[in-house]
């Protein structure tokens, strides 16, 4: 059971939370959108979408340029659907050569 402090949620100390890292190119406002529903991966897992938004904005971006608006509304849709951990990862493999996906 949760119980809340005495002035309430706003009263709560953000001491010992996790700052988060947001990916280059991405505000805290972008985390607004979310991606819209996808009758591919209707379930709640939403591990399917991310990957192929993440492979998806990868193709975009090479044949239009990253900084393309529909581009950059498919980055805000892997990066509100991924953990950011999976993104570094995923970066970083790209870099070296050794991303699994179909990019």
């Amino acid at each position: 059971e949760v119980k809340l402090p005495a002035g309430g949620w706003s009263s709560m100390s953000v001491e010992g939370l996790k700052e988060v890292k947001l990916p280059a190119g991405v505000t805290a406002k972008d985390l607004l959108h979310t991606a819209p529903y996808n009758a591919y991966n209707p379930q709640q897992n939403q591990t399917k979408h991310c990957y192929a938004k993440y492979n998806e904005f990868f193709r975009c971006s090479r044949v239009n340029g990253e900084d393309a608006k529909e581009c950059m509304k498919i980055k805000q849709h892997f990066v509100s659907l991924c953990p950011v951990e999976w993104i570094e990862k995923w970066d970083q493999q790209r870099e070296e050569g050794k991303f699994p996906g179909p990019l």
